[in-house]
């Protein structure tokens, strides 16, 4: 007759040995993953060695199987299982790379001994409150969604009753009101980028050098972050977009021209300047009016061998779209646009768009799922007053 297999956490018979002077007890035990394994412990005596033994089965009970989070594990186990899990699934470098940085910088040093059965929600709590204090609203929420992901995990694999985080208060961040340009500022704006970006004309430059032909030697200004921001004005991309563009998904000579976007320019630490989905993955058609149509037809003239559209001046790799925002700061330094920044360009377009066919409109072309976050963070409030005096103004005809 064969054996009987063991039952999960289950052990056979226990046999014993001498090791010098200590006694060896030893026994099959089946672990949770369904493997039945040799276990054995030592002691002065014989009952020495089985208590030992069996406390080990306990305690195998309790972590479950060789590689099982269970609630024996400490946070620090947790946290090298969920990042091993992201990092089986497609997601955006940025992604694991905040992952790990909230996991290494702050999760691991203050939290990683504890047992996730010991992680209360209010040890949660008083961390979360830490590493605000310490680093801020942006980066303590960054913190919590990590450990609330982690923990999500861990209520899946039966290491814990519930999500510890679920019951912690999110950290505020200030909301900053949203602020756009209206057309007029629009076309100020552009005039003094066209000032300060476009290339110098020959009469330019010969002014620049007093007149000296000979000195008109040297590089001319670069057009590149100017119609960067042509193309920003005509599509509310993401500024990180628009030098992720390359020419295969440009289609100029359609009816109705338009572009795909579909990837963005990001930078990784230690990987350097990656080109990956967008942010949200959102892939989106858009239409492109005239002077959007007319740059791009320019710059394929003059580059008729590039594969990217806004490429780097050194090398014609990926321009950073850090270095974009840096222009933008020296650009518009000591101005009346010295507050603006790449992405105000992105709410410009969601306000003008907004007042003139809806929020819904405005959604679609920033590629957001529904309106909400338009509205939310990218639509600036009309700085009209609330005209409700006509209606206001029966009140007083009906009660005269």
């Amino acid at each position: 007759m064969p054996r009987p297999q063991l039952g999960i956490g289950e052990y056979g018979t226990i046999g014993y040995s001498r090791d010098g002077a200590k006694h060896v007890a030893m026994a099959r035990y089946r672990d949770t993953d369904g493997e039945t394994r040799r276990v054995k412990a030592v002691g002065t005596s014989k009952s020495a060695a089985a208590a030992a033994l069996r406390e080990k089965f306990k305690e195998r009970a309790r972590r479950g199987g060789e590689d099982d989070i269970t609630s024996e594990s400490t946070i620090a186990e947790l946290a090298d299982r969920y990042l091993a899990e992201k990092l089986a699934e497609d997601l955006a470098p940025n992604t694991i790379h905040n992952n790990r940085r909230s996991m290494e910088n702050h999760i691991k040093p203050k939290l990683g001994k504890l047992r996730l059965r010991e992680a209360s929600p209010q040890r949660i709590s008083k961390f979360i409150s830490s590493v605000t204090m310490s680093n801020g609203p942006g980066t303590a929420l960054m913190v919590r969604s990590v450990l609330s992901g982690m923990f999500a995990a861990a209520a899946r694999w039966d290491a814990v009753p519930s999500n510890p985080v679920a019951f912690t208060i999110p950290p505020k961040l200030e909301q900053k009101p949203i602020r756009a340009l209206n057309l007029d500022e629009l076309v100020r704006m552009r005039e003094l980028a066209s000032d300060v970006f476009a290339p110098f004309t020959l009469e330019q430059r010969l002014v620049r050098a007093n007149g000296d032909v000979r000195r008109l030697g040297g590089q001319n200004r670069s057009r590149t972050t100017l119609d960067i921001i042509d193309f920003l004005i005509g599509t509310g991309c993401r500024p990180a977009e628009a030098p992720g563009l390359s020419w295969e998904d440009v289609h100029l000579d359609d009816e109705l021209p338009w572009v795909k976007i579909h990837k963005q320019i990001v930078m990784v630490p230690g990987e350097g300047l990656l080109r990956t989905p967008t942010k949200e993955r959102d892939v989106r058609d858009l239409r492109l009016p005239g002077f959007v149509v007319e740059m791009l037809r320019r710059r394929r003239a003059e580059h008729p061998d590039a594969v990217i559209v806004f490429p780097s001046e050194r090398g014609g790799g990926y321009r950073s779209p850090r270095n974009i925002a840096t222009a933008f700061q020296k650009a518009f330094a000591g101005t009346e646009f010295a507050w603006m920044t790449p992405k105000t360009l992105r709410k410009t377009v969601a306000t003008l768009i907004d007042g003139q066919s809806g929020s819904a409109q405005a959604a679609q072309q920033l590629g957001h799922k529904s309106d909400t976050m338009t509205r939310r963070h990218y639509i600036e409030p009309s700085r009209l007053p609330i005209d409700s005096g006509s209606v206001l103004e029966l009140f007083q005809q009906e009660s005269a």
